[in-house]
C-alpha cells in the first residue's frame, strides 16, 4: 500500500509539472493564460503516466544515458500514440493533431516532440525523481495516507465530470449535425419555390412555413451550441487542432458560434 501511494503521488506531481509546462508553452505565444488539458483541475496525467513508465522501465538501464534516451524516446511515442487512438475511439474526436509536421505517425506523434520527451525523460530518472522521492519520504505515514485519499476523491471526481462533459460535447455534435443538414434540405424547398417568376398564395404560404422552420432550427442550432459553454471554451482553448471525423464542418460551426459568445 505504501508503494501504491508513493507512486500516486509521483504521478500526480508529474501530471501537475506536465501542465504547467503545457500551460507556459501555449500561454506565452497567445499573450494569456490557457488552461491545457482534459481535465479541470492543474494536471495532465498523459504526463504522469509517461514519467511513471518511463522511471519504471528504464531505471533498470539507468547506466547508460543513451540507451535511456532512445528507449524513452520510444517509450513516450507509443504513450501518446495510444492515448490519441483511445481519446478518438471513445470521444470521436481527435484531440491533437500532428498531420501538418513532417515525420509525424497519423497525426497523433511527431519526432521533434517525442525528441523533447526524451530529454525530459531523462531530467526525469536522473534529476527530478530522486528529489521528489526524497521529499514524499519524508511526509509523515499518515499525511500521505490522508492526502492521497483526498487528492484521489478530487482527481477521481474531475475525471467523472470531464468525461460525462466531453460526451455530452460529442452527443451535441451529432445534434448539430442533424440540424445543420434539416437548415440545408429546408433552404433548398425554400429556393426552389422561389425560382418560379409567379408565387401562388399556397406557395408564399410555404415559403413563410418554411422560413418559420429555418429559423426555428437556427435558434435550436444556437441554443445546443451554448450548451455546457464553460466546458467547451476550455476544450477548444486547450486543444485548438482538435477535429471530427463524422462531425467536421459542425465542429467548425461550434466554434465559430462560441467564440463569437465569448
Amino acid at each position: 500500500m505504501e508503494y501504491i501511494i508513493k507512486e500516486f503521488l509521483l504521478f500526480l506531481t508529474y501530471s501537475f509539472i506536465g501542465w504547467v509546462c503545457e500551460v507556459i508553452y501555449c500561454s506565452f505565444p497567445d499573450k494569456k493564460f490557457v488552461n491545457r488539458g482534459f481535465l479541470i483541475g492543474p494536471y495532465c496525467p498523459i504526463y504522469g503516466f509517461g514519467a511513471l513508465a518511463v522511471i519504471n522501465i528504464l531505471t533498470p538501464f539507468s547506466d547508460n544515458p543513451i540507451i535511456v534516451y532512445f528507449l524513452a524516446v520510444i517509450v513516450t511515442s507509443l504513450l501518446e500514440y495510444v492515448t490519441g487512438y483511445l481519446l478518438e475511439r471513445i470521444y470521436h474526436l481527435k484531440w491533437w493533431d500532428y498531420s501538418n509536421y513532417k515525420l509525424n505517425i497519423h497525426g497523433r506523434v511527431v519526432l521533434h516532440n517525442s525528441l523533447i520527451f526524451g530529454g525530459l525523460s531523462l531530467i526525469a530518472i536522473y534529476f527530478l525523481n530522486p528529489i521528489l522521492l526524497n521529499m514524499i519520504n519524508k511526509l509523515p505515514l499518515s499525511m500521505r495516507y490522508t492526502s492521497s485519499l483526498i487528492l484521489l476523491s478530487i482527481f477521481l471526481t474531475d475525471n467523472i465530470i470531464s468525461t460525462l462533459n466531453a460526451l455530452k460535447l460529442n452527443t451535441n455534435l451529432s445534434k448539430l449535425h442533424m440540424i445543420a443538414d434539416e437548415i440545408k434540405e429546408t433552404m433548398s424547398e425554400e429556393f426552389f419555390i422561389k425560382l418560379k417568376s409567379i408565387q401562388s398564395d399556397e406557395e408564399l404560404s410555404q415559403i413563410r412555413v418554411l422560413t418559420n422552420k429555418i429559423d426555428e432550427l437556427n435558434q435550436k442550432f444556437n441554443d445546443i451550441s451554448k450548451q455546457n459553454k464553460e466546458f467547451v471554451k476550455r476544450v477548444f482553448a486547450a486543444f485548438p487542432n482538435i477535429t471530427s471525423k463524422l462531425h467536421k464542418e459542425t465542429l467548425i460551426n461550434l466554434k465559430a458560434v462560441n467564440k463569437c459568445e465569448w
